[in-house]
């Protein structure tokens, strides 16, 4: 292991671990390929409802998709989360015809199928130089996975970080869809480090987004890299560092450790 002493820090740390943000750390979406699967989840549903008899239009429909992210904002707001099976409850309610679908297993089964599966319409894409960062990490420090999901689940996400060729990479994966908790809640991050076998004051994470990433891997104690634009106001805090763009952390850390 390596033994850090970070700038402005009061005593050496030996970083064993290192968890990492997903969406816009790891991978990002573009303008282009969030509306490809914005429409394509719309028309998924749309087609499946019909099949149900689903008497509404495909305007409604988006509406009521639309609606469901309503009703996240206001899940997310208290740092928690909805899993698939309840987003297409959301969006079942908020159906504006009064129709009900038939409430049988394989077909709400079917409609959650449709809801998520959008995304493999369109593939998020790698940050520039996450292969590489990840390969040249994998085997010095545990690394783990911190994601505030949003509209696309953890068990999708495992299938395109495993068509990305990172998924092997992670000896820990947190989906906040998955253990119904949201970044900056401190528990997802104790989730996280548990069964990687780290204490916070071991572990340093990198995300892109300062309220949830930084601030919440300061409030468990663990050290924080910012990843994004120097401009951005970051806390006046020993254990904390910024970097432009991914391959700037080996540097970091070969920084840290003198």
């Amino acid at each position: 292991m390596l033994a850090c002493c970070w700038p402005g820090a009061e005593k050496i740390a030996v970083i064993q671990a290192i968890t990492f943000d997903l969406w816009d750390t790891l991978i990002r979406e573009t303008s282009e390929s969030a509306r490809r699967v914005k429409e394509a989840r719309i028309r998924n549903l749309y087609v499946f409802l019909q099949s149900q008899e689903y008497p509404g239009t495909l305007d409604q429909v988006e509406r009521a998709h639309d609606k469901v992210g309503e009703r996240l904002q206001e899940v997310w707001a208290r740092h928690e989360d909805a899993g698939a099976e309840e987003q297409v409850r959301f969006f079942l309610e908020a159906l504006d015809d009064g129709w009900e679908m038939p409430q049988d297993r394989m077909a709400l089964a079917n409609l959650e199928w449709a809801y998520v599966s959008a995304v493999l319409q369109a593939l998020p894409l790698l940050n520039h130089g996450a292969i590489e960062l990840l390969s040249g990490l994998t085997g010095q420090y545990r690394l783990g996975l911190i994601c505030n999901t949003g509209r696309v689940p953890g068990t999708m996400l495992k299938i395109i970080l495993r068509r990305l060729g990172i998924l092997e990479h992670f000896d820990v994966l947190t989906f906040s869809d998955v253990v119904g908790i949201r970044k900056p809640d401190p528990k997802i991050f104790h989730l996280t480090l548990e069964p990687l076998g780290i204490s916070p004051d071991h572990a340093l994470h990198v995300g892109d987004t300062v309220s949830t990433d930084i601030h919440g891997a300061r409030g468990v104690g663990m050290w924080a890299v910012h990843l994004g634009s120097s401009e951005v106001s970051l806390p006046k805090d020993g254990r904390v560092r910024a970097m432009e763009a991914l391959g700037e952390l080996p540097q970091i850390l070969e920084e840290v450790q003198g």
